[in-house]
């Protein structure tokens, strides 16, 4: 069975089997009178399982399913001696034909958790994750919320593909960083210039979705190496008051724009090793990864990363982690220069003792991507998550601040100065959930004072999503 899950098959009768044994005779009391109705049959064939005689209890149980095929207590009896057996395919059919007998909730948890089970030992583990996220929709007290959400995660550490999904819809008063006043001053000759209708912010609303894939391809006490891919677009619908600014533009080209002439897209594939004793404060990971992307339908880079991560477990609820990379990234228009970016980032975590979650980061980037486009970046952030529960919903918050410096810049005298900040708060409606899945939504506030002020902008969005309680 599951690690983790720890269902020896004697233990899971010991727990399962009566209360199986009590659906059946509710099941059966009112057509089973003889000493070889299937009530008794149903009693013969639990104590067939519990005195380790599968084969007796699997004749037994396909006795009382030829008189009742749809007999749920004698479906899981049998997918239980199937499983005894070592034939966990049939278990599984077996188990997912009780699933579909049933319509109570416990019977049907037990049921899919049964699934799921045989799945992870024929090392369908993608089949097993579904199963368990089915189980998660009939999870009524804590205790099987925890059981369902620990062999879960016990079957994504056994397997070696992971998939991860994201999906958000998110009104803005924002979406494509325009500029808040709409004006492009050069102060090197004293002119200033309205901007392009398509250059000041829109509203509208924000699609977005992402995929992550990783595949794992060794794993020792000594390293795991992995193979890893990456999408990620977010496209868009303009308000009413939009549409309005952009057709009341003189320029013909801007009368045209709609939201997809904003969306986005990004791929990227690549390869992680993490290595466990190379270091002796930690295990350390490296990555290579290659991504392109697009925006508004045009290719516009192409780009590669090299990143090195050292984590450094301080003890059991401290942490602190080192993460230095470097991207090289090649532009394929010509409105846009080739650059090279450096990124440093450290970060601690600390569990309280209120198991809350505390989470500060510091960060340095310096990116050269040419005259006029060189800059220094300096990033700090505070996050906190809330452990307890507040009316069944779980909360979270961060906050970011941080400077950006360009020595030269186009329409200034003396170079560019960007402040910034973020701030965000995130909400998971727990007590709503359907295959493992709450709903969420995210309240996030930008600003950006820019020294060129065509740059100043800000930002309020609202993001609905989902998030995977496992």
């Amino acid at each position: 069975m599951l690690p983790g899950m720890r269902v020896e098959t004697t233990k899971l009768v010991r727990t399962l089997v009566k209360w199986a044994g009590i659906v059946g005779l509710c099941a059966c009391a009112t057509t089973a009178v003889g000493q070889d109705g299937p009530a008794n049959l149903q009693e013969q064939a639990e104590a067939a399982l519990v005195g380790n005689n599968p084969a007796q209890a699997a004749e037994l149980a396909r006795t009382i399913l030829a008189q009742q095929p749809g007999n749920f207590a004698a479906l899981f009896v049998l997918a239980l001696a199937q499983s005894d057996l070592g034939d966990h395919q049939q278990a599984a059919e077996t188990a997912a034909q009780a699933y579909d007998a049933t319509t109570d909730e416990t019977s049907r948890l037990q049921a899919a958790r049964l699934v799921a089970s045989a799945r992870f030992r024929l090392k369908h583990y993608v089949r097993a994750e579904f199963w368990l996220r089915r189980a998660a929709n009939h999870a009524a007290t804590q205790d099987e919320k925890r059981d369902v959400a620990r062999e879960y995660l016990a079957t994504i550490e056994a397997n070696p593909l992971s998939l991860q999904f994201t999906a958000s819809v998110a009104p803005s008063d924002n979406i494509n960083n325009g500029s808040e006043d709409g004006l492009l001053s050069f102060e090197t000759i004293g002119l200033t210039f309205e901007l392009p209708e398509n250059r000041r912010a829109l509203s509208g609303i924000a699609y977005a979705a992402s995929a992550r894939l990783n595949y794992r391809l060794k794993e020792t006490d000594q390293q795991r190496t992995a193979l890893t891919a990456f999408i990620s677009g977010e496209t868009y619908t303009l308000s009413s008051e939009a549409k309005d600014l952009l057709a009341s533009s003189p320029i013909e080209s801007v009368r045209d724009i709609d939201g997809r002439d904003f969306e986005t897209l990004l791929a990227e594939v690549g390869v992680t090793r993490q290595q466990n004793k190379l270091s002796p404060i930690g295990p350390v990971t490296g990555s290579l990864n290659f991504g392109t992307y697009w925006e508004g339908g045009e290719r516009l880079v192409i780009y590669r990363d090299a990143i090195l991560q050292q984590f450094i477990p301080i003890n059991a609820r401290n942490a602190f982690s080192l993460r230095a990379s470097v991207r090289e990234q090649q532009a394929l228009v010509p409105t846009l220069s080739d650059s090279t970016a450096y990124d440093l980032i450290g970060s601690y975590s600390r569990a309280l003792d209120n198991r809350d979650q505390l989470q500060l980061g510091l960060a340095w980037r310096k990116s050269d991507a040419g005259f006029e486009n060189i800059y220094d970046e300096y990033r700090a952030s505070i996050g906190y998550g809330i452990a307890q529960p507040i009316l069944s919903t779980r909360w979270s918050t961060s906050l970011e601040i941080g400077y950006r410096n360009y020595d030269e810049f186009t329409t200034t005298l003396d170079g560019r100065r960007d402040r910034f900040i973020s701030s965000q708060v995130n909400v998971i409606f727990e007590d709503i959930s359907y295959f493992g899945f709450s709903p969420s939504m995210s309240v996030l506030a930008k600003r950006t004072e820019s020294s060129a002020e065509e740059l100043t902008s800000s930002t309020v969005q609202v993001l609905f999503g989902i998030e995977s309680n496992f």
